[in-house]
């Protein structure tokens, strides 16, 4: 035999060491690599979840910024009193009774008296 030749049984048993290796090395990297793969994932998820609620919070801001700016008139201030239900001093609200077989005798209330100073 030379010096630099082998046999085929050797020639065998280095190969299965090889693959061995090689699928040491191919499970090790994977281990390795899923722990930073998983919480990738994860952080994007979440990433996705606060682009959504980002979204809806400026629609919400803008919402209430338009509001801002009809109340700074007079008109877009009362028109937001009377969606409360607020009247003018004198004025007297009116109650619709729906129509029905039976009559109601409910009547509206009264309207405040004004002082007499």
């Amino acid at each position: 035999m030379r010096l630099g030749s082998r046999s085929k049984r050797g020639l065998r048993v280095e190969y299965r060491i090889f693959k061995a290796f090689v699928g040491l090395a191919l499970v090790f990297g994977i281990v390795k690599l899923w722990g930073p793969l998983a919480t990738n994932h994860r952080q994007q998820v979440e990433l996705t979840k606060l682009r959504i609620e980002k979204a809806s919070l400026l629609k919400e801001q803008e919402r209430l910024s338009d509001y801002q700016h009809s109340l700074a008139s007079d008109s877009g201030f009362e028109a937001a009193a009377r969606k409360l239900n607020f009247l003018r001093d004198g004025e007297r609200r009116l109650v619709f009774i729906p129509k029905s077989g039976k009559k109601k005798t409910t009547s509206p209330a009264p309207a405040p008296k004004a002082k007499d100073k």
